[in-house]
């Protein structure tokens, strides 16, 4: 189970380690049948246990002070896609966006990459951001190919796991994966 003060805690790392600014990227943890996601337009480090909103699986409100995250679609059909999900992660990373106007994919270059994200991480097509498009493309992606990871196009990573911190550290795999690869392109 994950709480509030853990969900803030991960977003923060996020903010910590460079793979959001401000408000920007979200994440969610899925409790049965609801899920706690990051409310929208809040710095994360202003941010407290009452702002994090809790929904049903379908999107319908429970608890929370404030509006949810605007991915929150991304996040429920994630978790209707992949049944073993029980946390997700969507940061702005530089690199992967950066990757994602040039690649269709990052191929699992770093041994940890192929360890914790089962293949190579797929680039999603654009789609804009909030929209059930890209909550739709992202999910079957995600489906298809298996990874704990992937990475939409002009947008940034997204990635789930058993937990927060399995979330969190396929992201930061997926971003170091991404800037290893530019690296070696020059």
């Amino acid at each position: 189970m994950c709480s509030p003060e853990e969900i803030i805690k991960t977003a923060r790392k996020m903010a910590e380690l460079g793979l959001v600014l401000g408000s920007y990227g979200n994440v969610s943890c899925r409790q049965g049948d609801r899920v706690l996601i990051t409310p929208t337009k809040l710095d994360y480090f202003a941010m407290e246990p009452e702002d994090i909103v809790t929904l049903d699986l379908t999107g319908k409100r429970l608890a929370g002070r404030r509006e949810p995250s605007s991915e929150f679609r991304l996040h429920l059909a994630i978790y209707h896609a992949r049944e073993e999900a029980r946390a997700v992660v969507h940061a702005h990373g530089i690199y992967a966006l950066a990757l994602s106007l040039i690649a269709s994919e990052l191929p699992p270059i770093t041994e940890e990459m192929g360890h914790s994200l089962s293949g190579p991480v797929r680039v999603a097509p654009y789609a804009p951001a909030g929209s059930q498009a890209l909550a739709d493309r992202a999910a079957e992606l995600l489906r298809e190919t298996g990874s704990r990871a992937l990475i939409l196009a002009r947008h940034g990573i997204v990635s789930l796991g058993e937990d927060l911190e399995e979330a969190l550290l396929a992201c930061r795999l997926v971003e170091r994966g991404a800037q290893i690869y530019l690296l070696a392109r020059k």
